[in-house]
């Protein structure tokens, strides 16, 4: 079993790295560095493309988001212009509400 072990030692050791003084080897670092070179172009890529998407999702989203506001505010105004009393009514309710509950915020 020394045998087996002493020869793999002699056959992958440092020597016989030191011996390989072929072109093969900086090919393959070569090789390797353009595959490197690729893959982080690729990732670069994949980054920009997610961020693009999501740049265009939220623009999408803050546009309805406006559009509901608006269409919140003019279903408001409509209302009040048909029914004022409900309306200052509704505004005085929520106003006492608030200021009742204000100062037990406050002394937490």
């Amino acid at each position: 079993m020394k045998d087996v072990l002493d020869e793999s030692k002699v056959e992958g050791g440092t020597e016989a790295r030191k011996a390989c003084a072929c072109t093969c080897c900086a090919h393959d670092t070569t090789e390797l560095g353009r595959r490197l070179e690729r893959a982080v172009e690729d990732a670069k890529d994949a980054v920009t493309a997610k961020l693009e998407d999501g740049k265009m999702a939220a623009e999408r989203l803050i546009k309805r988001g406006r559009y509901a506001v608006e269409d919140g505010l003019e279903d408001a105004a409509y209302n009040i212009k048909r029914n004022p009393f409900g309306s200052l009514a509704i505004a005085f309710a929520a106003g006492a509400a608030l200021a009742f509950l204000a100062p037990r915020v406050a002394k937490r």
